[in-house]
Parts: C-alpha cells; structure tokens; sequence
C-alpha cells in the first residue's frame, strides 16, 4: 500500500511563514537565494517564485535581520549571498516561542 499524497500547503500559510522559514534556513549558514529555494522545497515546502522569495528576503535585509555580500561567479555573473544577524537569530526565536504557542492552540 503506498503512502498518500501529502498535502499541499496552503499558499495563504506559505506567505506567511516564508520569512521565518527562510531565517531557519540561514541560521544553518549563509546561502544565495536560488539555493535557499531549493532547500525550503527538499524540505517539503512548496516551490518558490523568485517574485515571492526575493521581495521576501529584500524585507528581511531591510529589517537588519539578514546582510548580504556578493559572490564571484564562476563562469557566470557574481550572486547576492544572504546571511543571518544577531537580530535575525532573535527574531527566530521569538518566532519558535510564537510557533510553539499557536500549535499548543491546535
């Protein structure tokens, strides 16, 4: 018997958590975000448009929660590289306590 289809999460749920989950991200080390990306979807998220992940990590960077560097590209152009900030890593974990909280509801 095969497991069913896991459901898809709700795109109202996915806007809303993407921030928390992308400081997640980088709290596990800094990453351009392409690669972020990918990783939130090997995780079992939904697949990201650049319209919504970059706007998103624009507004974490205008927050001070993340800074960003340029990478040399190899053979292509150079990459924005996100990293997370003393901030960032509070903010996360008011985050968790919130997160914790609202499954204690469920």
């Amino acid at each position: 018997m095969t497991e069913p289809a896991a459901s898809p999460i709700p795109a109202g749920w996915q806007r809303a958590m993407l921030g928390f989950l992308l400081l997640s991200e980088l709290e596990r080390g800094s990453a351009h975000g392409y690669a972020l990306a990918r990783s939130l979807e090997t995780r079992g998220f939904n697949p990201i448009k650049g319209a919504t992940l970059y706007p998103a990590l624009g507004k974490l960077e205008a927050e001070q929660l993340v800074t960003t560097s340029w990478e040399e590209g190899q053979g292509g152009p150079g990459r924005k590289v996100y990293e997370i900030t003393a901030a960032g890593r509070r903010q996360l974990r008011n985050y968790h306590q919130a997160f914790s909280r609202l499954q204690r509801i469920f």
